[in-house]
């Protein structure tokens, strides 16, 4: 007979229960588990790409950038000039992110609007993973890493919206802070250093920031070598710490040479910013106090000061050197902020981490440090976030369906997405004017059969064809004649922004003079068809007088 055994009396009901069960978190020997710091991170990773994917695709230079990928992939070579306005200066086109426009033109065959957005997102979430291991890799508590990222995504809100080569360039500054964060134990940061160097120097122009960076560590570096030394410079230079550094520096230049232009990128980047058409552009303007970016400036700025007053960690002169320089350079230009919210996480995050464990330290003297132990619970917690964000995140779940969301939800409510449809519907071709960020959309769309005035590389225009391009826009008096010197065909006007042009559009088409005729509008824009100008007609011929002729 079998005999079924109880606890003894003596005996807890939570001693008879299996283990799995009285534990807090479940953990099993046949299941991955993960720490609170490892759920932490993918929860900020997936923060970060569910809120990017929200951002449409903007109507600026990505689709400019879109058609120097599909001219490359078509001809197979670099365009020596620009191939898309019907009037360019005689100036070279710096191919310096060629490999990111046929990157973004293959994407968007292969995955349509759809693949632009998911690789955005995709971008800017690795851009903060890089960033989370830089800032563990110099000695801060993993659970202090989703700082890192949260603060990247929130000083970055101002230019995060746009995808353009740009974001290849922040990864690879992500990539040179890993570096500096490694450098001073490790050596492998120089071997894959020139290879993040190589392809940066040919997804972006923004090379020299990375540089920059390795400039002020390795400055940095050099100065508490020395004072550990004693100023001793044989001693220093024979500082494994000091030789890291400047060879960091040197193989990431000797990567950057190649390139189409080899070494002579550098000084055609540094004289980039010099012309005179960039101005106009309201990212190379100087920052505004009352702008988000002015604001976020100010607030990061505050935290700062905070830190070096009331902080325990002692600052490094490398990191003193990057925020000045970075936050200088965002004074300056609005679009160098991409460059001060990737150095200034690295840098702030582990004096606050110290901070507050010092402050909690004096709070409670005899708090033990609590332990971060991995449970399997929290890997099924980390799989149903990331199972949630891709749920939730408009371009992944419309890849995974197949269900595209259309030309129109998919794009900024800027894009002439309409207007363009009946260019393509008439099959116009020909030079044609339109509000510089209009321009680029429609040569996309028309597959450059369309010649624009002025588009999104308003760095390739003449700066005379700009001047005219900002009459007509402006409703100048003489806006038809200024257009039939451009030889200009077809205009498209912004009904809600070019007011005056607009008015002087409807007044020429109903006064019935035949030099331009509206071939369509709606809410938002009109597309008007210019005329060639009349030829002037003949003077009439006079007649001879007949002197002393006689009737």
């Amino acid at each position: 007979m079998s005999t079924t055994s109880f606890p003894s009396r003596g005996a807890t009901h939570s001693e008879s229960l299996p283990d799995c069960l009285t534990r807090d978190n479940l953990t099993g020997p046949y299941f991955p588990s993960t720490s609170a710091a490892g759920l932490y991170a993918v929860i900020a990773l997936a923060v970060v790409f569910t809120l990017t994917s929200f951002n449409r695709l903007n109507h600026t230079d990505l689709w400019g950038h879109l058609d120097f990928g599909r001219w490359i992939v078509e001809n197979g070579s670099l365009p020596a000039t620009d191939p898309f306005a019907f009037a360019p200066a005689d100036k070279p086109v710096l191919n310096y992110a060629w490999l990111s426009q046929v990157i973004g033109y293959e994407l968007h065959t292969r995955l349509g609007n759809e693949g632009l957005v998911f690789g955005h997102a995709f971008l800017m979430t690795l851009i903060a993973g890089v960033l989370m291991l830089a800032v563990i890799r110099k000695g801060v508590s993993p659970l202090w890493a989703w700082v890192a990222a949260a603060a990247f995504f929130v000083l970055d809100l101002p230019i995060l919206g746009t995808i353009r080569p740009q974001l290849f360039g922040q990864l690879g500054g992500a990539f040179v802070l890993l570096a500096c964060a490694d450098l001073p134990k490790k050596w492998h940061p120089v071997i894959w250093l020139p290879m993040v160097a190589a392809l940066w120097a040919n997804l972006h122009g923004t090379i020299l920031m990375g540089l920059a960076m390795l400039g002020c560590y390795a400055a940095g570096m050099t100065w508490t070598v020395l004072l550990e030394s004693g100023n001793d410079i044989a001693k220093t230079i024979r500082d494994a710490r000091f030789q890291r550094a400047w060879l960091a520096l040197l193989v990431t230049m000797l990567g950057a040479c190649l390139n189409p232009y080899g070494p002579t990128i550098f000084p055609k980047i540094i004289f980039f910013g010099e012309h005179a058409t960039l101005s106009f552009i309201s990212e190379w303007r100087a920052l505004s106090p009352n702008s988000l970016t002015g604001g976020l400036m100010i607030v990061s700025c505050l935290i700062t000061a905070g830190l070096m007053k009331y902080g325990v960690k002692k600052w490094d002169l490398g990191e003193l050197a990057m925020l000045a320089l970075f936050g200088l350079a965002t004074l300056s230009a609005i679009r160098m902020l991409a460059w001060w919210a990737l150095a200034w996480p690295v840098v702030i995050v582990p004096h606050a981490a110290a901070a507050w464990s010092h402050y909690r330290k004096q709070l409670k003297p005899a708090a033990a440090e609590e332990g971060d132990e991995a449970t399997s619970m929290r890997t099924l917690l980390a799989m149903g976030v990331v199972f949630m964000a891709a749920i939730f995140a408009p371009p992944s779940y419309s890849l995974v369906t197949g269900n595209s969301r259309g030309e129109a939800p998919i794009t900024v409510t800027q894009t002439p997405v309409y207007i363009a449809d009946e260019a393509l519907r008439r099959n116009l071709a020909g030079n044609f004017a339109a509000p510089m960020d209009w321009s680029d959309y429609l040569v996309w769309k028309t597959k450059a059969r369309l010649k624009p005035m002025i588009y999104g590389h308003i760095h390739l225009a003449k700066i005379e064809t700009f001047q005219d391009y900002q009459k007509v826009f402006t409703g100048d008096e003489f806006w038809l004649q200024t257009l039939h010197n451009q030889k200009v065909r077809y205009l498209f006007v912004s009904k809600e922004r070019n007011k005056e042009l607009t008015n002087r559009v409807l007044l020429e088409e109903r006064s019935g003079s035949g030099r331009a005729a509206i071939l369509y509008q709606d809410q938002r824009s009109i597309l008007a068809e210019i005329a060639p100008p009349r030829p002037k007609p003949a003077a009439p011929a006079k007649k001879k007088a007949a002197k002393g002729q006689k009737q």
